[in-house]
């Protein structure tokens, strides 16, 4: 099968691969139509994921067609359309258990050595883990689930609710989804950050209350500003820079909660007395449960999630290297692009 490797550092090369096998009775074998560069493949081709270590077949943003089951699966048939949720836990430790299996310490991840991920071809994956698509969403709608997930799931452990002021701090794919997200769960004041316009104007277009270039204007001046010095309910950090999670203890109002779902290639350094003294609820948050890709699922195929701002790109998989350099150094104006097999 034709299989995008990041081999090492900086080097991401199309090669002829042997195909995953079903090795296992509740195993499913999928034959990926279409699959996102999210931005921790991004972190993987620098060399400097935690677990996603080259030599890798990335990714886990993906949507496709089964074409070979175990012989014990009984949820799915060959030909559905399906995506997936790309990890599970151990099944037996306290997070499995209570249903937390995002943090089972066991857990694995689609698009690691030890799971071939979808810039292969083909990928298998276990029964319980496969997510079945709506008539009326379409491939690259459901490579998209994936990511919106992620914001799904930060959003509700944060608890964010009707009349609440937030602000997402990174307007990229991670931080688009999270502003979807919120307006979901009925917050009243949304703003957004990010040092790009573009990124700034698709946030416009899916309704964003107030837009801040950072590059242009304080972003912690603005939000107090504009909240009559009290600061907003809920901060989400949406891009891993040292700087952005110091103006979230800022920003965020007495009693608020901070949420951390960015992934920092460095250890960044915080004050931890705005934390202290502002008794101030630091969250993190990491990927997410079956609950959420539920929500995103639905929410895209009624229409409430509009897929069509977020994915700038289909390209054919032999110009991975080409859309990986363009997502990396941000040579043109994208959110999502998608590899076509």
């Amino acid at each position: 099968m034709r299989a995008a490797v990041i081999d090492k550092p900086f080097s991401i090369e199309l090669h002829e691969v042997r195909p995953p096998v079903i090795m296992s009775a509740n195993e499913v074998k999928i034959q990926v139509n279409v699959t996102g560069i999210c931005g921790s493949e991004i972190h993987a081709y620098h060399g400097t994921h935690p677990f996603r270590i080259p030599p890798v077949i990335s990714g886990h943003e993906l949507a496709g067609e089964v074409v070979e089951i175990g012989s014990e699966v009984k949820s799915v048939s060959v030909g559905e359309r399906v995506t997936v949720e790309p990890h599970y836990g151990c099944k037996v430790c306290s997070a499995c258990q209570t249903g937390n299996y995002n943090i089972c310490h066991e857990k694995r991840v689609l698009g690691t050595q030890e799971w071939v991920g979808s810039f292969g071809e083909y990928i298998v994956v276990p029964e319980d883990t496969i997510v079945k698509l709506p008539d009326n969403v379409s491939f690259e709608q459901g490579a998209l689930i994936e990511p919106l997930a992620v914001g799904v799931h930060a959003v509700r452990k944060s608890g964010v609710g009707k009349g609440d002021k937030v602000a997402i701090l990174g307007a990229g794919p991670i931080g688009l989804g999270l502003l979807l997200a919120a307006q979901y769960a009925g917050a009243d004041t949304i703003f957004i950050t990010d040092a790009l316009d573009y990124n700034l104007e698709i946030a416009k277009k899916l309704g964003v209350n107030s837009f801040i270039n950072t590059t242009e204007e304080d972003a912690v001046c603005r939000i107090l500003e504009e909240t009559d010095g009290e600061g907003v309910d809920v901060v989400f950090i949406a891009v891993g820079i040292e700087s952005v999670l110091n103006d979230s203890l800022k920003m965020v109002k007495r009693g608020g909660k901070v949420s951390e779902v960015a992934l920092f290639e460095r250890q960044p350094q915080i004050d931890i007395s705005y934390i202290q003294n502002k008794e101030i609820q630091l969250i993190g948050s990491n990927m997410y449960v079956r609950e959420d890709f539920e929500i995103a699922k639905e929410a895209i195929a009624d229409n409430f999630f509009d897929t069509s701002l977020l994915i700038s790109k289909v390209v054919p998989v032999e110009e991975v290297k080409k859309a990986i350099k363009i997502v990396d150094e941000k040579l043109e104006n994208v959110i999502k692009i998608l590899l076509k097999f």
